[in-house]
């Protein structure tokens, strides 16, 4: 009876103490929590955090039973633990610490500063119109390609290791830069705001290459870890088959055609107003 009535006046204490500050703390940390879950469950490292679960109940089991050997073993491999495995998933952190920089509000903003936008947007549009029908004709040819579209994340490091062009998109110029005995053939075109800064750039490995199917290529492998390492969306067409295909966080969406292609790079690279209501990945494609 003591033990309830202490619980209680304890219970009621920590009710009459709590203020508004309190609960906004909780609902933060809360957040965080949910979004550091999100994100984990998506990457590899969900794996990792399996793993330190399990050894955190055996440190426990270890503890409990009083096993001095085993409690020595997993008290060293959490001291050393966290620094084994920056190491061992440096590609998966940076990746979560991209998502976590990648936040709306500079988009939103930009509809308050630019009074350009609409232009911009447009250009973009007829951008990526002009690049679903040059890769339908490359298709056709079976003609490889691969062209990366950056986003928020720019692609510096990526630009220098091409040839730069800052040229306006267009048809033929796609054409020409991925003609088989073109010399700037290999590698990616990397776009940017609607134009074409380089092209012959050299893409990142993915992380995890031995998990690709052995059915891809060497286009889409670089597709799939240029979209690791970046938030770019990145468009490949297939030499073998003229399947065009495009990568997105380290996934890749295959075998898509004219109106699907449009609509994702549209989704994906054209922000929406504030007051836009969202819509599907593969929405309708506007017509032009």
């Amino acid at each position: 009876m003591d033990k309830f009535v202490s619980f209680w006046n304890m219970l009621l204490g920590v009710i009459l103490s709590f203020r508004i500050t309190d609960l906004i703390d909780i609902l933060i940390i809360s957040y965080i929590v949910y979004k550091m879950i999100q994100i984990v469950r998506e990457t590899q490292a969900a794996h990792l955090v399996k793993g330190l679960l399990f050894l955190f109940a055996f440190a426990l089991i270890a503890k409990i039973l009083n096993l001095k050997t085993v409690g020595s073993i997993t008290s060293n491999v959490f001291f050393w633990g966290p620094l084994a495995g920056i190491v061992l998933f440096q590609p998966e952190l940076r990746r979560i610490l991209e998502r976590v920089g990648r936040t709306k509000m500079g988009t939103r903003f930009k509809y308050l500063l630019i009074n350009n936008i609409d232009e911009n947007e447009e250009k973009i549009e007829r951008a990526i119109y002009k690049v679903a029908n040059a890769c339908e004709d490359l298709s056709r040819t079976r003609t490889g390609a691969l062209i990366v579209f950056e986003r928020k994340t720019k692609l510096g490091d990526v630009i220098e290791t091409g040839v730069n062009l800052n040229a306006d998109i267009s048809e033929e110029l796609i054409g020409n830069l991925f003609f088989k005995n073109s010399p700037l053939h290999d590698g990616a075109v990397i776009v940017r705001d609607g134009k074409i800064i380089a092209a012959s750039c050299f893409l990142p490995k993915p992380s995890k290459e031995e998990y690709i199917s052995r059915s891809l290529g060497s286009r889409h492998r670089a597709a799939i870890g240029m979209s690791e390492n970046s938030d770019a969306l990145v468009l490949v067409v297939s030499e073998e088959t003229g399947s065009i295909s495009i990568a997105n966080d380290g996934k890749l969406k295959r075998h898509l055609n004219r109106t699907g292609m449009i609509s994702y790079l549209q989704d994906g690279l054209i922000p929406k107003h504030p007051n836009e209501s969202s819509k599907s990945i593969f929405g309708k494609a506007k017509k032009k």
